[in-house]
C-alpha cells in the first residue's frame, strides 16, 4: 500500500532530497526500510567535523550578528545548527542550480504517519498554485483554543514594550488558521524534518539565509509568519519525527 502511495509525491515532485550525514549509518537504514518506493537521493551537506565557526564567519558564510538579532532569545547557533542550515541552504542551491520547480526535503529521521498518507491524494488536490512552503510534518502552533486570543494579545503588548522580538504580524500570524479538508495556513512551527517548496520559496530562502543566519527551522517559521513566502502546513502531519521507544528524540546530530 505504501508503495502506492509513494508513487503520487514521486509523481508530483521534480526531486526529492533527504538529509543525512556521513555518521548516520543506521538511520538511513531506517529510513530506506520505512520509505521503500519512495524515489529520493541522500544529500550529504556541511559535516560541523570539517569546518569551524571562526572560519565561517572569516568568510562571510555565517554572521552571529545577525543570529543573534533573529532569535528569540538572542542566542547565537551552535556548531551543528550552522551544519544543519547550511545543509538546508545547499539544497535550495542544487534545486535551482539544476532548475527544479517543486521539490520534497525529508531528514533521515522521518517516520511515515501511514494513517494521513491514505489522504495524499486528497491533499496533493488541494495545494493552491500559489504555495510556496509546505509542512508534511512540523510540531506546535497548529491547534488554537480558548486561550489563543489572550496569549496573542500579551505578546502584542510584550512587542510594543520592546520585550518581544516577534513583531506584530508574526504575533497575528503565529498559529495555523483553516483553508481546506487537509490544509492549513502555516503558523510558526518547529521542525524541518519533512516540507517541500518551490522554485520562488528557494530563492527568498536563500536570500534569507544569506549570510547563514537562522536555525533552519527558525528560517522556515519566520518565512512563514513573515509572510515572505506563501506557507501551508497537512493537517494533521503526514511524516512523523522519529522517537525512542521512551519518547525521546533518537540521536541528534544538530548539537
Amino acid at each position: 500500500m505504501l508503495l502506492e502511495l509513494f508513487s503520487y509525491l514521486n509523481s508530483y515532485y521534480d526531486k526529492i532530497y533527504v538529509l543525512s550525514v556521513a555518521a548516520a549509518t543506521e538511520r538511513r537504514k531506517l529510513f530506506e526500510h520505512r520509505f521503500q518506493g519512495l524515489k529520493y537521493s541522500f544529500f550529504y551537506g556541511a559535516d560541523k567535523n570539517k569546518f569551524s565557526i571562526e572560519e565561517l564567519i572569516s568568510h562571510g558564510t555565517y554572521d552571529p550578528v545577525l543570529a543573534k538579532k533573529h532569535h528569540r532569545f538572542s542566542k547565537i547557533m551552535k556548531h551543528g545548527e550552522i551544519a544543519c542550515s547550511w545543509s538546508h541552504r545547499m539544497m535550495y542551491e542544487d534545486m535551482i542550480a539544476n532548475g527544479y520547480n517543486r521539490v520534497l526535503i525529508m531528514e533521515d529521521d522521518a517516520v511515515p504517519n501511514e494513517k494521513q498518507l491514505q489522504q495524499l491524494p486528497a491533499i496533493l488536490s488541494e495545494i493552491p498554485e500559489n504555495c510556496e512552503l509546505l509542512f508534511w510534518g512540523w510540531d506546535k502552533n497548529g491547534d488554537r483554543n480558548g486561550f489563543t486570543p489572550l496569549k496573542q494579545l500579551i505578546y502584542h503588548l510584550q512587542h510594543s514594550l520592546g520585550k518581544l522580538k516577534w513583531d506584530h504580524t508574526m504575533i497575528k500570524n503565529l498559529y495555523a488558521r483553516p483553508f481546506s479538508p487537509h490544509l492549513k495556513k502555516a503558523g510558526f512551527h518547529d521542525f524541518t524534518f519533512a516540507y517541500s517548496i518551490n522554485h520562488s520559496g528557494a530563492k527568498k530562502l536563500i536570500e534569507m539565509q544569506t549570510p547563514l543566519q537562522y536555525i533552519a527551522d527558525n528560517l522556515l517559521a519566520h518565512a512563514a509568519t513573515k509572510e515572505v513566502l506563501t506557507a501551508y502546513i497537512c493537517y494533521p502531519a503526514v511524516f512523523l519525527h522519529d522517537t525512542l521507544p521512551d519518547g525521546s528524540p533518537r540521536d541528534s546530530y544538530i548539537r
